[in-house]
């Protein structure tokens, strides 16, 4: 099979294949598994069981199940992984344990969302990595509920949390705290506090604080400071990075917009 592209995003490892077919010996992992399989006939065995996983499939794997299969080495396949350890995904999702009930389930829309935040999150920009962890953590949520976990009632946590993460990522632009440190920052799961910010703001926190970076800067650009001045203080990774997503939000490079006021 193609080789596969690996990494790891926060407390998560991605992997992404597409090839010809593969079969994997049986084997087991301490970690939870979850694939999305995007095209070819996977044939699966599982602690005994066998069953089909089509174009489509999403299936869940807990720690320490023997699991086996693949699709035939002359049929084309393509599929994406995530793999993650008990306790940060229990921990990430507000539980104090959880287990898989249903190992397949046919969710093309979901097994699509899933495959597109995994590649987001093997891409080298911080920004879009950082965005992927956040639409995967939720999309883990639904993947749990899928699986047959019950996932603690998240009732309105109010504005209190959802303001407090807003100012703190305001006060200091240069350094975006990981997810970790903002759902301990506010003391709720990840899973809650982006589902509530998500809610409240209808951005997700990193594209809130992009939002301000960019609005930031131009207020800076306008001010005629150099770009490379500003990309440097509001934590671009370097003028490039500033260029893409002022452009995106504003469609103009700031070289042109600093051209455009002095007329």
């Amino acid at each position: 099979m193609a080789e596969l592209r690996h990494a790891r995003l926060g407390v998560l490892e991605l992997a992404s294949a597409a090839g010809p077919g593969h079969r994997f010996d049986k084997h087991s992992h301490d970690e939870f598994v979850i694939s999305a399989n995007l095209r070819g006939d996977e044939q699966v065995w599982l602690d005994g069981r066998t069953f089909e996983a089509g174009a489509g499939a999403i299936t869940t794997y807990n720690p320490g199940q023997i699991q086996g299969g693949g699709v035939a080495g002359d049929r084309p396949w393509h599929f994406v992984s995530l793999y993650v350890t008990p306790d940060r995904l229990a921990d990430s999702l507000g539980l104090d344990t959880l287990e898989f009930a249903r190992p397949l389930r046919h969710l093309p829309a979901l097994a699509e969302a899933l495959a597109g935040a995994v590649q987001a999150g093997l891409q080298t920009d911080p920004f879009q990595r950082e965005r992927a962890e956040e639409r995967l953590t939720l999309l883990l949520g639904e993947v749990a509920r899928a699986a047959g976990v019950r996932l603690p009632g998240c009732a309105d946590a109010g504005r209190g949390p959802v303001q407090r993460l807003q100012e703190w990522l305001a006060a200091d632009l240069q350094e975006t705290p990981d997810l970790d440190a903002m759902a301990t920052h506010v003391g709720l799961s990840k899973f809650h506090l982006l589902r509530s910010f998500q809610q409240q703001v209808g951005l997700s926190p990193r594209q809130w604080a992009m939002q301000l970076r960019t609005r930031r800067a131009q207020a800076l650009l306008r001010a005629g400071r150099p770009a490379t001045d500003v990309a440097h203080v509001l934590g671009f990774a370097d003028q490039s990075h500033l260029s893409r997503y002022f452009r995106a939000a504003y469609g103009i490079s700031p070289g042109r917009f600093q051209r455009a006021l002095r007329g």
